[in-house]
């Protein structure tokens, strides 16, 4: 198999006007640019692309690109053969914050939640609603697992619970929160008198 160069490409797309670039290649990604571009080839064209962006196992001979900023465009454009493989190196910071990229340099900050402590208990859930869990700020996960054989479980939150119109856990099964989690109180009531085979984790 031929493998076409690889080479990266700096030149200057006019405001709101075209650009030609006569070179065969399979793969193409904007290195850096000062505004959004189309890009037509043999394959079709793709729409509003900026820095960071391309596409891969998409053999063409020419690139002619347009730019839709509304300003002169100036382009770091890298082409090569389809197996050539995007390596990125840098610094990831994580922590509380944003995501921004800029002329090709993406700078990354997060939010990482901590493992939460969990707390495992097993509990007695009768055909009154009584409350479950107690209301908890912060709370990152929640399962309760209904180990009973015959009888269901209904959950209620913030409020008393119903058979009418809490949430069913059937025998056997399980209802699960996690990432999104809800603060609230937890209330539960059973179809049957009383039934001891309920367990709640939550952190």
């Amino acid at each position: 198999m031929t493998v076409k160069p690889s080479k990266i490409y700096d030149f200057v797309v006019p405001a709101n006007g075209p650009y030609l670039l006569m070179v065969a290649g399979d793969y193409f990604k904007i290195l850096a640019s000062t505004g959004a571009l189309n890009v037509k080839a043999d394959w079709g064209e793709l729409s509003g692309l900026i820095a960071g962006q391309g596409l891969e196992g998409s053999p063409f001979q020419r690139l002619y690109f347009t730019d839709v900023s509304g300003g002169s465009n100036t382009v770091k454009l890298f082409i090569g053969d389809e197996k050539f493989i995007d390596g990125m190196s840098g610094t990831v910071n994580v922590g509380t914050g944003s995501v921004s990229v800029s002329s090709g340099n993406i700078a990354v900050t997060s939010t990482v939640q901590p493992l939460a402590a969990l707390d495992n208990q097993q509990k007695t859930v009768t055909n009154a609603s009584t409350q479950l869990l107690a209301a908890k700020a912060g709370r990152k996960y929640l399962l309760v697992q209904n180990r009973d054989a015959a009888a269901a479980v209904y959950l209620a939150f913030g409020v008393a619970a119903t058979v009418a119109a809490g949430v069913r856990i059937v025998p056997g099964g399980s209802f699960e929160l996690v990432g999104t989690c809800t603060a609230q109180a937890i209330f539960a009531i059973g179809d049957v008198a009383s039934q001891s085979n309920v367990v709640t984790v939550e952190g």
